[in-house]
C-alpha cells in the first residue's frame, strides 16, 4: 500500500513540477563571452543577448584604459583596427564607436 502511494505521490508531483523552457540565445559556444557568468549566485540567469547592427555581432567587450578589445563576429579587435568598410574608431565599457564614410555607427553592449 504504501509502495503505491509513494508511486502515486511521484507520479503526481512530477507531472505538476515542469521545467523552464529556455532558449539558448547562441547557436555556437564561441557566441558567447566566457569571462561572464552564466548564473548568477541568486540563481538568475545572467546571459547577454547578441547585439547587432548591420551584419556586424558585438560578442564582447574587453575594457582597459590603455589597451581595449572588442570581440566582433568572432573576431578581436582594437582601437584603429578595420573591420570590412568599418574602421573602429573607439571601444569604451559598454559600447564600439565604429566609423565609415565619416559618420559614426555605435555598437551598444547591453545587459538584459
Amino acid at each position: 500500500m504504501r509502495v503505491l502511494f509513494l508511486l502515486f505521490l511521484f507520479v503526481t508531483l512530477g507531472s505538476l513540477c515542469k521545467s523552464e523552457q529556455y532558449q539558448y540565445p547562441y547557436n555556437n559556444l564561441n557566441d558567447r563571452d566566457p569571462l561572464v557568468p552564466l548564473v548568477s549566485e541568486s540563481g538568475h540567469i545572467l546571459i547577454q543577448e547578441k547585439k547587432e547592427i548591420g551584419n556586424f555581432t558585438l560578442q564582447g567587450i574587453i575594457y582597459s584604459p590603455q589597451n581595449s578589445k572588442a570581440i566582433i563576429n568572432n573576431e578581436i579587435l582594437s582601437e584603429g583596427d578595420v573591420l570590412g568598410e568599418y574602421r573602429i574608431v573607439k571601444i569604451e565599457p559598454k559600447k564600439v564607436v565604429l566609423e565609415k564614410e565619416d559618420k559614426e555607427y555605435i555598437l551598444n553592449w547591453e545587459v538584459k
